[in-house]
C-alpha cells in the first residue's frame, strides 16, 4: 500500500494567486481602455500589472514541484499527474473558448474569428502556441499563458515517467538552452515559433518556482519576513523601473525572481507559525483562474456599453478612471460568479475525488 504524502495548505499562496488575477485586471483595464475610449487609465500606472502573468508562473512552479516531488520516477503516478493538471486547465477553458466562439461566430462579436482555419481553431482548443495575435483578435488573449503552463506540465511529467538519470539530462539540457538563449548566448530566428516558444525565458520563471519549492521542503528559513520584504522591496522597484523605463530588464529579472522571494518568505512562514488569512481573499485566490479567463470580456464590454449610452464621460478623466476602477471591479465579480457558478461545478462533476490546486 502506497504512502500517502499529506502538504500543508499555504494559504498565502492562494492569496498571491488573487493577488496576481488582481494585477492583471488592472494592465488590462488600460489596455482595454486605449482601444475603447482611447484613453489611459491612471496614466498607465497600472500597466506593470502584466507581471501577474510572471507571478503566476513562477507560483505553478512552486505548486506543482512541492505537491509531486515525491512524484519523481514514478512512473505509475504519471496518468494521475496529467489528468489533475488537465482537468484544472481544460474544462472551463473549453467553456470560456466556446462561448467566445459562439458569440463571434453568431452574434459579430468578433469579425476576425470567421477568418481562422480549422487548424488554428483546433489549436487554440488544445492550448497548442501559436501567434499572439491571432489569439488576441480571434480566441482568448491570456490563452498564449496557458500553452506555457501546458509545456511546463509536460517537462515535469517528463520527470515523472522517465527514469531520474534520463529524465534530469533532458530537462538540464533543455534548461541549460533557455539560459544561454536568456543571456544572449544564442539567438533564435525571429519567426521561429516554436523554437522561441520552447526556450522561451518565460520558462525559467516555472523553474524559479521549482527552486523555491526545493529550498522550503529541504531547509528551514530563519529570516521569512527578511526575504518577503525584499521580495516585496524588488518588485516594487521593478513596477517603478517599468514604468519609468530606465532600463530595459527582463521580467525574469525584475519580477520573477522577486517572486521567488516572496514565495520562499511566505510560504516558510506559514509553515513554521499560523497565519490568519481573510476568507474573501482566499476566495478570489481560489477563484484566480476564472477570473483570469474571464475578466476581460467583462470589462470589454462593460466598457463598450457605458461607451454607447454615454459617449461624453470621457471627457472627464477623474470620473473615468473612477468609473475604470468600479469596471475592473465588475470584472472581478463576473470572473468569481464564473467560479463559483461554472468552473467549481464542472470540475466537481467530472473528477469528484480530485485535489485541484
Amino acid at each position: 500500500m502506497q504512502k500517502v504524502i499529506k502538504h500543508q495548505k499555504l494559504n498565502l499562496l492562494q492569496v498571491f494567486r488573487g493577488l496576481a488575477a488582481i494585477m492583471v485586471i488592472l494592465a488590462h483595464c488600460d489596455l482595454i481602455f486605449n482601444q475603447n475610449l482611447q484613453k489611459d487609465f491612471f496614466g498607465k500606472i497600472f500597466n506593470f500589472g502584466g507581471s501577474g502573468v510572471d507571478f503566476f508562473f513562477v507560483l505553478s512552479g512552486f505548486i506543482i514541484l512541492y505537491i509531486h516531488q515525491s512524484d519523481i520516477g514514478n512512473r505509475s503516478k504519471l496518468k494521475s499527474f496529467f489528468i489533475k493538471r488537465f482537468t484544472r486547465i481544460y474544462p472551463i477553458y473549453w467553456v470560456v473558448l466556446t462561448l467566445k466562439l459562439s458569440a463571434s461566430l453568431f452574434f459579430a462579436y468578433d469579425a476576425d474569428t470567421g477568418k481562422r482555419n480549422i487548424l488554428e481553431i483546433l489549436k487554440a482548443f488544445i492550448l497548442f502556441p501559436q501567434s499572439r495575435e491571432i489569439l488576441s483578435s480571434s480566441f482568448l488573449g491570456v490563452s498564449w499563458t496557458l500553452t506555457f503552463e501546458i509545456f511546463f506540465y509536460i517537462i515535469f511529467g517528463l520527470l515523472i515517467g522517465l527514469k531520474p538519470k534520463l529524465s534530469f539530462s533532458i530537462v538540464s539540457i533543455w534548461l541549460l538552452l533557455t539560459f544561454t538563449h536568456f543571456i544572449g548566448i544564442f539567438n533564435l530566428p525571429k519567426d521561429g515559433l516554436m523554437l522561441n516558444f520552447i526556450f522561451n525565458e518565460h520558462n525559467l520563471e516555472f523553474f524559479l518556482g521549482c527552486v523555491a519549492a526545493y529550498i522550503v521542503s529541504k531547509h528551514k528559513i530563519p529570516q521569512e519576513m527578511t526575504l518577503i520584504c525584499l521580495g516585496a522591496f524588488l518588485y516594487t522597484l521593478g513596477a517603478i523601473n517599468y514604468y519609468y523605463k530606465v532600463v530595459e530588464i527582463s521580467p525574469v529579472i525584475s519580477f520573477g525572481i522577486p517572486s521567488m522571494l516572496l514565495v520562499v518568505g511566505s510560504t516558510s512562514l506559514e509553515m513554521r507559525k499560523h497565519v490568519h488569512v481573510n476568507e474573501v481573499l482566499i476566495y478570489i485566490g481560489n477563484a484566480s483562474y476564472s477570473i483570469y479567463l474571464m475578466h476581460g470580456f467583462a470589462i470589454n464590454n462593460i466598457t463598450k456599453f457605458i461607451l454607447k449610452v454615454a459617449p461624453g464621460i470621457t471627457q472627464n478623466s477623474l470620473i473615468l478612471n473612477i468609473l475604470g476602477i468600479m469596471i475592473g471591479g465588475m470584472g472581478l465579480i463576473f470572473g468569481c460568479a464564473v467560479y463559483s457558478y461554472i468552473e467549481k461545478p464542472l470540475i466537481s462533476t467530472l473528477k469528484p475525488k480530485l485535489v485541484t490546486t
